[in-house]
Formats: structure tokens, C-alpha cells, sequence
């Protein structure tokens, strides 16, 4: 439990900094960030813990969700939470699709010792998955109007992106740090990566906050710009109004003709002012004289009216002084402001009051015009005094009507209809009069408004623009591109990664197979020094034996006990022999060079055969021999009759060799597919220890048993590889102290080719009857005690043979004379027997000549070359003198 709480505070942390982090500093204005690591996250998280990651990565989201509220108490509003919790439950959902897709579908989890594999499940769990987000995000924020309808594509392409960069950057980052065992595969591959992404991050957040602030200069230059020409329209004003007031100061008696003129020429440099008025101060006695006036619009006098209750015009009332319009230029249009007492409305009435008394330019409220009942405008009001700035010097006012409508659209104007003004009279607290509000739409936004102090009247100023998006593609695009590189060098550093981790473990995996090997060598060697050992031991035994009753025998006058010292050595050269063909056929079987053909064998007659080889050996030992096979089925199997009497053979006679006393039976029955041989006896048995090595080559029991019993320990090896080559099995079961069985089985189809039937025409000689005193023969050897043994061999059937050392004698005494036959040593020194037999047949041209093979190799391959060069028969050492008597009458001609 305290695993899994860990885990969840984890993730959720991870998933809200990251999201947090990444909308701080990488977001653009219209664009979400162009990688977005809490969606890696997610994926990975499923990856490595699945649905334990559940509840953190809901926290985390949903945390990351209420960023962008204003307030804290905005969660309370239930669009705002169903509109987060769906955007959580979305990117959670994406995840976990994406996991289920990789693990269950592409069935390829992301193995970042697989380049490939990596690769092809974040390109499906990225793009592929992160539709899910993206298309429930954009789709919520339309429907709640957080966007508008023309950017849900763009905002769904951004958001889409900017996941799936995520993922392809930040889930193999994950999976590095927690799959990888070894802290510096980790490092290799997440350091510098981080490194990269950090400094493209950091070097986009420079780069956008050195444009943002760009912009805010622009638009700080911009709004100075507009209020230093707002500032200067207004200063023009007053300073018209200034110097109008100054003409008339400086003048008694100013007529409209003056007042045109000088006015005509100002209003053409201030387009926002509607009309110049002078307005003197009347009194009530000066009224009737003011009358008499001519009005220059309608060339009637002056009537000096006032707005009455119904909007009509009226006489003024009694009063003790007037501020009527005597001028007003622009007279077009202006024509009912002529004889208009300022002084008979409140508003206008108070701006004069306040201009006179601090003899400076005082503004009014926002007033009706009365040009334009529909407009609202604003008096410049300016006193006029004479020569002493007293109360009875005091000549009236100059007026200016500015339409700050006029003002707003010469703005629009001069920025190429990119600033639309509004304006509003605060001079009292808490009350915003509107003199002029810009006639805009929702294209245009409000960038700046400033108080702004003018005539005694305090005005806000509010400056609209057309709502520009600032355009951020590039850089955003320039990011994306940034992002994919690091993703290309994460693939890079995950690829080399994992070679690394598959050499270094084909390299730990060698070694170990080297060591293993290593293990078996140093064993086989010491095995083959045991078995040296027991060679040596095998083959000094019978050479010693040999060479005692050689010397028994020729101590001996008496022949019958020197004849007997002879066969026991006899004997022992046997044993001798038996030796050496077990090393010959083992190393026959390792070159795989040992060649075995199927013929038919009667299994009563086996049988018999080997029970009576070994009838001596048993009674000797007073050991019971015993045949468990019903002889009256008359079996017959096919397989190598010469290798099955080997197998037999070796375990019977080791079957002899390990029991003291008992017995030993051998048993034979059959099945439908194979035959089975059994040797059962009551010996010393096997331990299990010994048993797992006992087929193993030059293995025995125990050291002891070589020291005890005697033998190779290649006979049970050759005897599994015969029965394998014969297409069986052996197999052992034994128990220390209670004798051992042996059982081999042999398929009834044996799989070995059939034996040629050649007919040993020579088998059936009867050796004791021959004689060569007749025949010429030719002996061919280096040797010369081998050349005595030979020749005395020979003698016996009375022939005397012709002796050659070498090749080249042999071929000189075969041109020189005639025979019948000639014996070829294979190793000779000067030139081999081989040379000098297909010289014989090739040179000299005897073709017939019989030519029979002697030597000490009985490999096949030497038999082989042997006949291929020219040669009859070949015969091995030592010489069997029968064998060597009927190969020679066989050839010999009669």
C-alpha cells in the first residue's frame, strides 16, 4: 500500500510540473506546446506499472487541467469541472489504449534493446493514440467557447502534435530510466537528451520572450504614438482658441468679416473643431443693444434666445447679464447657434462661470449640440479681458465646438483605421460621462485607456484595435523541428544503447561459453592424463607379460614348457591388441569415419557364440552364465553383425571383469518396432555419482577401478556411439553393491545400408596343408626385425622371399627379376610403398602383378589409398601369420 501511494504521488507530480512547466515557458499565443511531456508520461507509466498508474495519473491531469483557471473558485463551476474532468479522463483513456495497443495488437512492448521494435510501438501509441486527446479537448473547449469555430482545427493539429511529441520524446526517456538495470546505460541515454531538450526549451523561451517583448515595445511606441497625436489635436485647439482670444483682447471692436478670416484659416489645421464662436458678455442693460445686431445668417437682428422646456427656442429671460453667440464661424450649419445664451443652460452656464473666474481655457460637460442635437461635443471656453485682467474690463469668451467624434476618426485616419478612441468625461468620482464612444465590433479589442487632464475637466481615454494575432508559426514550427531532433537523438542513444547491451551480453555469454569450455577442456585433459595413465598402465601390463615369458622361454631347454611361456605371451599380445583397437575405433567413431552396413544375423546363434568366448572367463571365477531367450523363434535382425559383437562382447566381458561371484545373464526379447539385449550381473554395481559420466570417453567409476580391474575406459563409449550408429539407445540401471544392468535396443528397420555380399574365397583355406616352395615372392621392408619376423614367418611354408629396404630397391629387383607376389610396407623411407606401387603399375606396366598392403595403420583411409594406388589387399600389423598365408594363396596363382 505505502508502494502504491508513493507511486501515485509520484506520478501525480511528475504529470503536473511537466504540464505546468511546459505551459509556462513553451507555450505561444494560438499554440499548445510542441511537446507535451505528460503524455510520455502516461504511456510509460502504463508501460512499466499498469493499472496501478491509474489514480496518479488522474491526479495529475486533472491538476494540470485547472491551470489555466483565473480563480480558484471557478472548480465550483460545474462546466468548468465536467469540462476538466474530461479532458483528464481523455489523456488517461489515450494512455492506456496506446499501452493495450502496443502490448496486445503490434505484440511488440517497447524493447529498447530493439531499435525497430521501439520505433514502430511509439509511432502507433504517438500519432496514432493521441487523436483521442486532442479531438475531446478541442471538441469541449468549441462547445463551452473557449475557442472560436474558425480555430478548432488549427487547435486540434497543435494539440495533436504536441502529444505525440511527447510521447515519442518522453516514453522511451521512462522506460531508459527504469528498464535499463545499469545506471550508465540510464545516463547514456537520458542525460544527454534532457541536455538537448533543455537547450532548445530554454533557447525557443528566449527567443519568445525576446519577440513578446518586441511587441510590447511596438505597442508601447504605438500608444504614444496616439496619445501624443491626441495630446497635440487638443493642444492645437486650445492654442487656437489661445490666440482667438488674444485677437480679441487686443481689439475693441472685432466685426464677422475680421472674425472669419482669422478664424477660417485655424479650422483647417483642426478638423475636429466644429465651429469658432465669439460670445460676449451682455448685461441686461446692454441687451436691447445687442438686439439690434444684425444677424448675418438670416439678416434679421439678433434675437437672443434659450432652449425652452419643449426643445423649441425662446426669448431669455430677465437676468442680470447674457452670454449670447454674437459670431460663429463655420456660419453654415451653426446658423440657430447665433443669439444662443450660453449662460441659459446649467452646464454651459458653470464652464463660464469657472473660465472667468480663473482666467484660463476651461472645457464643459459633454453636451447636446447644438448643431447636431444627435452628436455630443464639448465647448473650449476661453475668457476674453481687455487690457487689465478686472472685472470690469472683462469683454466675454472665446468658444471652440470640438467633436471628439472628428478627433477619433483622424486617429483612424492617421494609423490607417488601426486605432478607434473613446472618450469619457470622470471629472466627478464615481460618474463616467460618455462624450464620444468609437462605433467598433467585436474585431477590435481594447489595448490601453489613460486619464488625461485637460481645461479643468478630467477625460478617460480608451484606445481600441483591430484584434491582430500575433504570428507565432514559425517559432512554433521551429520548436516542433527542435523536438524531433531530440527525438531522432533519443532513437540514436537508445540504438546504440541497446547494441552495446547486446554485444556486451554476447560478450558475457562468450565468456562464459569459453569458460565453460575452458571448464571441459581442463576435465578432458585431466581425464585424458587418467586415461594416459591407464593406457600406459594397459599397455606396459601385457609388454611386460610379453617380454617375461619370452625370457622364461628362452631360458627353457625343454620345449613343451617353453611352447607353454610362448602362448601365454600369445595371450597377452592379444590383450594388447584389444587396446589398441579400442583407441582405433574411437578415434574411428570421432572423425565419424567409421563406416557400418546391415546384414542379416540369426540372435540364437549370437548368442551362443558369445556365452562360449566367454564360457572360460566365467567358469574360471566360478560365475553362472545365463540365456533368457526362447531359441525356438528363430529371430533374426538386421543390423552390423561385427559392431553388434563388439557392443555384446564389451559388456558381457565387463560384466565378467565386475563380478566376483554369482552370475551373469544375458537377455534378449523383441517388440514391434525393436530388439532388446539385456546383461544383467551381480557385480560390485555403479554409484549414481559414477553413472552420469560412465558413457562419457576415458571415464570409469573411480580411479580405483582402473588400478583394480584394468581397461581403457573407451569401452562403454564406443558401445553407445556403436548402438546410436546402429540407430538404438543404451541406457544403465544400477545400484552400488548390487549389480549393474545393461540394456541396448535396436530398430527391426535398421537404418545402416546393406552389405555387398563378397565372397571370402579364402576363409575356408586350410592353412596347415599350403606351401609357397614353388612361388616367388617378393618382400618389401625398411625394417629389420620386421623383415626377420616376415621372413621367418614365411619359411614355415617353406619360401624364401627376396628382401627390398625401400621402394626404389623393390622396383630395381622387379626389372631385374620375375615373381609371383610381392609384400609392400606402406612406410618406407626414400619412397613409400604407395609411390612405388603405382610406379609398378604405371611405369613398369604389371598389371597383374599382385601386390599385397602391409602396415602398422588400420584406419580405413589408409586401407582405401592403399587399394586406390594399385594394391590387391592390404594386411595391418601385427601380422596374423594365417590371415597372412590365405591372403597370399588367394592371389597366387595355381
Amino acid at each position: 500500500m505505502r508502494k502504491l501511494l508513493i507511486l501515485t504521488l509520484s506520478l501525480a507530480c511528475a504529470y503536473f510540473f511537466t504540464g505546468y512547466f511546459s505551459n509556462s515557458l513553451l507555450s505561444v499565443d494560438g499554440y499548445a506546446v510542441a511537446s507535451w511531456p505528460p503524455s510520455g508520461i502516461a504511456l510509460a507509466s502504463f508501460l512499466i506499472w499498469g493499472r496501478k498508474s491509474f489514480i496518479g495519473l488522474i491526479i495529475g491531469a486533472f491538476c494540470t487541467n485547472l491551470i489555466h483557471l483565473d480563480n480558484a473558485v471557478d472548480i465550483l463551476n460545474s462546466s468548468v469541472f465536467l469540462q476538466a474532468l474530461c479532458i483528464t479522463l481523455a489523456s488517461v483513456l489515450q494512455a492506456w489504449i496506446g499501452c493495450k495497443i502496443i502490448v496486445n495488437v503490434i505484440k511488440a512492448p517497447l524493447d529498447l534493446s530493439s531499435l525497430k521494435r521501439s520505433v514502430q510501438s511509439l509511432v502507433v501509441a504517438g500519432p496514432l493514440c493521441c487523436i483521442i486527446a486532442a479531438g475531446v479537448g478541442t471538441s469541449l473547449l468549441a462547445l463551452n467557447n473557449v475557442i472560436p469555430t474558425d480555430a478548432i482545427f488549427d487547435n486540434f493539429i497543435a494539440w495533436w502534435i504536441g502529444d505525440s511529441i511527447g510521447v515519442l520524446i518522453f516514453t522511451p526517456l521512462m522506460l531508459a530510466a527504469f528498464n535499463y538495470t545499469q545506471v550508465r546505460h540510464r545516463l547514456q541515454v537520458i542525460l544527454p537528451s534532457l541536455l538537448i531538450y533543455t537547450l532548445i526549451s530554454v533557447s525557443f523561451y528566449g527567443a519568445a520572450s525576446v519577440k513578446k517583448e518586441k511587441d510590447i515595445q511596438k505597442q508601447e511606441t504605438k500608444i504614444l504614438a496616439v496619445q501624443n497625436a491626441i495630446s497635440q489635436k487638443l493642444d492645437g485647439v486650445t492654442s487656437h482658441l489661445g490666440l482667438l482670444a488674444t485677437y480679441f483682447a487686443s481689439s475693441d471692436d472685432v466685426n464677422f468679416k475680421e472674425f472669419k478670416q482669422f478664424t477660417s484659416k485655424q479650422l483647417t489645421y483642426s478638423q475636429e473643431i466644429l465651429a469658432f464662436e465669439w460670445v460676449p458678455f451682455v448685461s441686461s442693460s446692454q441687451l436691447a443693444e445687442f438686439k439690434a445686431n444684425q444677424n448675418l445668417a438670416s439678416g434679421a437682428p439678433i434675437y437672443v434666445k434659450e432652449k425652452a422646456l419643449g426643445g423649441g427656442w425662446q426669448e431669455v429671460g430677465i437676468r442680470s447679464h447674457y452670454f449670447p453667440v454674437k459670431y460663429a464661424y463655420p456660419l453654415e450649419g451653426n446658423e440657430d447657434v447665433i443669439g444662443f445664451d450660453l449662460a441659459s443652460n446649467k452646464v454651459r452656464s458653470a464652464a463660464l462661470a469657472k473660465a472667468k473666474v480663473l482666467n484660463e481655457l476651461v472645457l464643459s460637460e459633454p453636451i447636446n449640440l447644438v448643431q447636431n442635437t444627435s452628436e455630443k461635443g464639448v465647448l473650449f471656453l476661453y475668457p476674453v479681458f481687455g487690457d487689465s485682467s478686472t472685472e470690469g474690463d472683462f469683454k466675454g469668451f472665446v468658444a471652440a465646438v470640438v467633436s471628439l467624434k472628428r478627433l477619433s476618426q483622424a486617429l483612424l485616419f492617421d494609423h490607417n483605421n488601426s486605432i478607434a478612441a473613446s472618450f469619457f468625461d470622470t471629472t466627478v468620482s464615481g460618474k463616467k460621462l460618455p462624450i464620444y464612444t468609437a462605433d467598433i465590433d467585436a474585431s477590435y479589442t481594447l489595448f490601453k485607456q489613460y486619464q488625461l487632464l485637460i481645461g479643468k475637466r478630467m477625460w478617460q481615454v480608451e484606445l481600441h484595435e483591430p484584434i491582430v494575432r500575433t504570428s507565432w508559426f514559425a517559432y512554433w514550427l521551429a520548436q516542433i523541428v527542435g523536438m524531433l531532433f531530440v527525438w531522432l537523438l533519443i532513437t540514436f542513444l537508445i540504438s546504440v544503447t541497446g547494441t552495446n547491451i547486446q554485444i556486451r551480453e554476447q560478450v558475457a555469454k562468450q565468456t562464459r561459453s569459453l569458460r565453460l569450455e575452458k571448464q571441459k577442456a581442463d576435465e578432458a585433459s585431466q581425464i585424458k592424463s587418467h586415461f594416459l595413465a591407464n593406457m600406459s598402465h594397459e599397455v606396459r601390463t601385457p609388454i611386460n607379460g610379453i617380454k617375461g615369458l619370452h625370457y622364461l622361454a628362452l631360458q627353457q631347454n625343454d620345449w613343451p614348457q617353453a611352447r607353454s611361456y610362448i602362448e601365454q605371451a600369445d595371450g597377452a599380445l592379444g590383450v594388447l591388441l584389444r587396446v589398441l583397437n579400442d583407441v582405433l575405433d574411437f578415434s574411428k567413431m570421432e572423425a565419424g569415419k567409421l563406416d557400418l552396413m546391415q546384414e542379416p544375423i540369426n540372435v540364437a546363434s549370437l548368442a551362443d557364440e558369445m556365452l562360449n568366448l566367454l564360457q572360460f572367463e566365467a567358469d574360471a571365477k566360478s560365475i553362472q552364465l545365463n540365456l533368457d531367450f526362447d531359441q525356438s523363434t528363430n529371430l533374426v535382425i538386421n543390423t552390423d553383425p561385427i559392431r553388434l559383437k563388439q557392443v555384446l562382447l564389451n559388456l558381457l566381458n565387463n560384466a565378467v571383469k565386475f563380478t566376483a561371484k554369482g552370475e551373469i545373464t544375458l537377455k534378449i526379447w523383441q517388440s514391434k518396432k525393436m530388439t532388446y539385449f539385456s546383461i544383467n550381473d551381480t557385480g560390485i554395481g555403479i554409484s549414481s555419482e559414477a553413472q552420469k559420466q560412465l558413457f562419457k570417453p576415458f571415464a570409469q567409476a573411480d580411479s580405483s577401478t582402473s588400478r583394480q580391474y584394468g581397461g581403457t575406459g573407451l569401452g562403454l563409449s564406443i558401445c553407445r556411439k556403436l548402438v546410436h550408429l546402429m540407430g538404438g539407445e543404451i541406457d544403465l540401471v544400477s545400484f552400488e553393491g548390487k549389480g549393474a544392468t545393461f540394456t541396448f535396443s535396436l530398430p527391426l528397420c535398421s537404418p545402416l545400408p546393406k552389405a555387398e555380399q563378397v565372397l571370402q574365397q579364402y576363409n575356408d583355406i586350410d592353412v596347415s596343408t599350403l606351401s609357397f616352395a614353388h612361388y616367388k615372392l617378393l618382400l618389401v621392408e625398411d625394417n629389420p626385425l620386421n623383415q626377420h619376423v616376415a621372413s621367418a614367418i614365411l619359411k614355415t611354408k617353406e619360401c624364401n622371399a627376396d628382401i627390398a629396404n625401400d621402394g626404389f630397391e623393390a622396383i630395381e629387383k622387379l626389372t631385374a627379376n620375375t615373381y609371383d607376389i610381392v609384400i609392400m610396407d606402406i612406410q618406407m623411407p626414400k619412397m613409400d610403398g604407395l609411390q612405388a606401387t603405382t610406379v609398378i603399375r604405371n611405369d613398369l606396366g604389371l598389371i597383374d602383378l599382385p601386390i599385397i598392403g602391409l602396415s602398422a595403420n588400420a584406419h580405413d583411409d589408409d586401407v582405401k589409398k592403399a587399394l586406390a594406388c594399385g594394391m590387391n589387399s592390404y594386411i595391418t600389423k601385427p601380422i596374423d601369420a594365417n590371415t597372412l598365408f590365405k591372403t597370399l594363396w588367394h592371389y597366387l596363382p595355381h
